[in-house]
């Protein structure tokens, strides 16, 4: 079987410790970002969402300092059961996973498990006569690789041999490693198969004992459809005609995604990873401060100077860090990390204003389209923190 892994997992560069936490966390801190949340804007925008069937279900939380400000799921997480969603329904995440990958690779950098700057070569055989890249560069989206739209990515046993295949692509990189920027899925699951090497694991197995368990997101997980998930959402596609509104979304075997974007969550865990990786509860603060540092090519320049593909000049100047897109589009130009997550018959987003820790997460069931409420929830959200 053979799955373009475009669509397997849906790229989102089109969309846009305890000890002390540095200081770029929160210098310009925005005054506005306490401001009471407008609630019946939030409100509208779930209940138009119903009304113009973009979505089955939505959830949606903010957070801020760790503790709930607004929570509200409409809509079904399934249409045969008649389910309704709820804070509490796991959603397939998509490229949220890789924020996750980040994290769980800097903890092993805080274990002097690995380095960032350590060769991919020297964990996995495979790309050991290939031009070397570093984990940084992976992580980043530095490193080249390329995303073979024909590559089997059926049944494979592991990280591994994932990363193993991708080696054996006809065409293994786009451009030299560290020579341009280019959001690539093969990077991530290049990532997880070092997880697994590093750590002699499965990659779920890992990021449960890495990050998961000790910070209690129990909702979360790298998905499998074998498992029993009380709660799991189910995932549909939109249809041309909209009678009916929604089909069963193509199914996949998303633990193929791995560290790319195989993870299930609730909008809860979600505002509660966030919660703790910015109060400085996961990684060492140097590795937190990597992780929101603008990737560099190895020229020096920031990578979002040289975009390899024209499509990305969409983008702006938002930069990428560690497994986080970084936006500085607010009123002082402080600092908003955020990430989109598309997978078959799923659509997330995550976003954090760093200084102020308001955080908000939504979720629907539905392949990302442009009726989403994307826009309008961040726009209420963050309405004091960005230019007019």
């Amino acid at each position: 079987m053979h799955v373009p892994r475009r669509r397997f997992i849906a790229a989102t560069s089109a969309l846009f410790a305890g000890a002390a936490i540095p200081d770029v966390f929160s210098a310009g801190k925005s005054t506005g970002a306490t401001d009471a949340l407008d609630s019946a804007a939030l409100d509208g925008l779930l209940d138009s969402a119903m009304a113009d069937r973009s979505s089955p279900a939505v959830s949606l939380a903010v957070w801020q300092d760790g503790r709930e400000r607004y929570a509200r799921s409409v809509g079904m997480a399934n249409l045969e059961t008649s389910t309704p969603a709820s804070s509490d329904s796991a959603f397939r995440i998509g490229s949220l996973t890789k924020q996750f990958a980040a994290g769980a690779i800097l903890k092993l950098v805080d274990a002097r498990e690995l380095s960032l700057d350590d060769k991919a070569g020297r964990f996995l055989p495979s790309f050991g006569s290939h031009p070397s890249f570093t984990i940084r560069e992976l992580l980043n989206h530095t490193a080249g690789l390329h995303e073979e739209a024909d590559v089997s990515i059926a049944s494979a046993s592991s990280q591994v041999e994932l990363a193993d295949r991708i080696a054996k692509q006809a065409t293994t990189f786009d451009f030299e490693p560290g020579g341009a920027w280019l959001y690539s899925n093969a990077n991530y699951i290049v990532i997880g198969a070092i997880i697994e090497k590093v750590t002699g694991t499965p990659l779920a197995t890992a990021a449960r004992a890495l990050l998961l368990h000790p910070l209690d997101l129990h909702r979360s997980a790298f998905d499998d459809a074998s498992e029993v998930v009380a709660g799991r959402a189910s995932g549909y596609s939109p249809t041309e005609s909209g009678t009916p509104p929604f089909v069963n979304a193509m199914h996949l075997d998303v633990t193929q995604a791995g560290a790319a974007g195989a993870m299930r969550s609730t909008v809860r865990d979600l505002c509660r990873w966030h919660d703790a990786l910015f109060s400085g509860r996961v990684v060492a603060p140097s590795s937190l401060t990597a992780m929101i540092t603008p990737g560099k090519l190895r020229d020096g320049r920031n990578s979002s100077e040289h975009r390899f593909s024209e499509r990305d000049s969409a983008m702006g100047e938002t930069q990428y860090g560690l497994g986080l897109f970084l936006d500085r589009s607010t009123r002082d130009g402080s600092l908003i990390v955020q990430h989109h997550g598309g997978i078959a018959g799923f659509t997330a987003f995550l976003a954090t204003h760093v200084p102020s820790r308001l955080t908000y997460a939504c979720l629907f069931n539905v392949d990302g389209h442009p009726g989403l409420p994307l826009r309008g929830i961040r726009r209420s959200v963050f309405r004091h923190l960005l230019k007019p």
